[in-house]
């Protein structure tokens, strides 16, 4: 199993699964606690030690200044944190629904999640976008999906994440921006506790 930080509300809670971005750790999203109802919350560590407490969910390789990401990469890796869920869940004999979510490589890895079909009762993906290699997939949205984006993002354009958001359309997916860079600001994190608050 992934390394992980972990609180246990109760074993019929919700539970909310948190994968950090690029160069972070475990310790970056478990600091939303306190603004989240309350739930369980397991934060997973990604493999690879990138150096200076920071890792990494997958390569990033750069080409002609553009980013270069194998999906195929992504979808293994993706693979094995819905092993880690199921095996956390199971450890601590929880029954609660599962909302799956993360923050830039967190959160697009939670994108190849919801594209696995795996059974969680929600996403929230923030400050991600959707691989160039899934757009002419058949997406299929049956559970609430809130997708976050900064308009002054230079990490990730906000384009890539519009973009690949208008392909989900559906009465269950909500798309919103903010005036802020590759970051949450306290409108995002307040939008992302109400949107938790219904499960």
């Amino acid at each position: 199993m992934l390394q992980h930080l972990q609180h246990i509300e109760s074993k019929e809670a919700p539970t909310l699964v948190l994968l950090h971005g690029y160069g972070s750790n475990m310790q970056d999203l478990f600091g939303l606690k306190p603004y989240l109802p309350p739930m369980n919350l397991v934060c997973f560590q990604a493999p690879k030690d990138i150096g200076m407490g920071g890792f990494a969910w997958y390569d990033i390789n750069w080409d002609n200044g553009n980013k270069i990401i194998d999906d195929v990469e992504v979808t293994s890796v993706a693979d094995l944190v819905v092993e880690s869920i199921i095996n956390w869940t199971q450890e601590h004999e929880l029954v609660g629904p599962i909302i799956c979510g993360g923050f830039s490589q967190g959160a697009i890895l939670s994108m190849a999640i919801l594209r696995s079909g795996f059974n969680a009762t929600g996403y929230v993906l923030m400050s991600g976008y959707m691989l160039p290699e899934w757009r002419n997939d058949h997406w299929k949205v049956d559970v609430p999906v809130l997708q976050t984006h900064g308009t002054m993002d230079h990490v990730i354009p906000f384009d890539w994440a519009k973009s690949g958001a208008d392909l989900l359309q559906s009465d269950l997916f909500s798309f919103k921006s903010y005036p802020m860079a590759h970051n949450l600001n306290a409108e995002c994190i307040s939008d992302v506790q109400q949107f938790l608050e219904q499960f």
